[in-house]
């Protein structure tokens, strides 16, 4: 997600637990960074291949790069909530010196902290609750980062695994943010989030944890898709923030993927971006059936359904009067190991006969 949009209404994260109204239920080693070239494609792995002890060195491909480790990194540092969950996920926390970009989260903050990530949350030392700055993180001396591009890295700035890699840093690249850097990537997949899984457990060395993880989540969506088989989709709109213009998830942002996985259309679906901004005239000719309500900081969930209900742009929507709302986290809605849990939701939002 793009920071700058972020920072702007981030306070704390008062999601503690997934709530749907009206039409739903209740709801290694310190040596630079390898990055030659390959082709841009998603790193995926079966997960029969996934349970295999890693032999190192191994080289995992992000964002078309190749990198390469020689043993499992000692000074780890994750930037954002999603990437430390997926490394806390897999029991990765004696291997970080730190994490940014936790505001609101954790034991000190309002935001929901899964029951298997409570002890690497107090195990782990916050560097910053915003999102990371070179200096304090090469202070840490780390020698691995866990993050994206809009998700810490910037393209053009100090903050990229090419700059890193000459203080040591090796970085792994979260998948979904990969079409900042390659044109050629235009679709996002659940095979995203589970492609960062595979690679931290090729490099940890915990393949088999990522391995029980992947299945975990592949199970719910299953499930969820049995469900819903032959049932018509329904349009949605996910609603980050903004007044003036609607901040949003489109065709390359994870929510996307999401959404179609739980009987949805993404109204936004064609507009091939990531995290951006559009108007709300385009918001209201799509007239969706069920809005997504990104739940962080201010203002509130139901701040934003509020602004919904009285906007005379919005009021007469679709969604809005059937009060079609979805109260879903920032950590469930980015690439993370909530992702299943955010696809039942919104399925039972959209589809909850089907859902039961």
């Amino acid at each position: 997600m793009n920071r700058t949009s972020r920072t702007v209404i981030l306070a704390a994260v008062v999601s503690a637990t997934v709530l749907i109204a009206g039409c739903s239920s209740s709801g290694g080693g310190s040596s630079a960074q390898s990055t030659s070239a390959s082709s841009p494609q998603a790193t995926t792995s079966s997960t029969s291949a996934a349970t295999e002890t890693t032999t190192y060195p191994v080289t995992i491909t992000t964002c078309g790069q190749k990198v390469t480790f020689d043993s499992a990194p000692t000074r780890a540092v994750s930037n954002d909530i999603n990437t430390f969950e997926d490394m806390a996920a897999l029991g990765l926390e004696s291997h970080m010196v730190g994490d940014f970009g936790l505001d609101g989260y954790g034991p000190n903050g309002n935001g929901p902290v899964p029951t298997r990530d409570e002890a690497a949350f107090k195990q782990v030392k916050q560097i910053s609750p915003d999102y990371i700055k070179l200096e304090p993180l090469v202070g840490v001396k780390p020698d691995f980062l866990f993050a994206g591009w809009n998700y810490g890295l910037t393209v053009g700035s100090t903050l990229t695994p090419a700059n890193l890699a000459k203080y040591g840093i090796k970085t792994l690249v979260l998948s979904e943010s990969c079409a900042h850097v390659e044109k050629d990537k235009q679709s996002v997949s659940i095979e995203d989030t589970y492609a960062d899984l595979t690679n931290l457990g090729k490099i940890f060395n915990v393949q088999a944890k990522a391995t029980q993880i992947i299945n975990s989540m592949k199970a719910q969506i299953a499930s969820v898709r049995a469900k819903l088989a032959g049932v018509a989709p329904k349009t949605v709109f996910l609603y980050d923030s903004g007044t003036d213009a609607p901040f949003t998830a489109p065709g390359l942002a994870a929510p996307d993927a999401l959404i179609s996985l739980a009987g949805g259309t993404n109204i936004f679906h064609n507009l091939k971006q990531t995290w951006t901004s559009v108007s709300w005239e385009q918001v209201v000719k799509a007239d969706p059936q069920c809005i997504i309500v990104n739940n962080y900081g201010t203002p509130t969930y139901a701040q934003k359904v509020e602004f919904l209900q009285t906007s005379p742009i919005t009021k007469n929507l679709t969604a809005v009067k059937a009060k079609c709302f979805v109260d879903l986290d920032y950590a469930q809605l980015t690439p993370s190991p909530n992702n299943g849990v955010a696809v039942e939701a919104i399925a039972k939002a959209l589809h909850p006969e089907q859902m039961g």
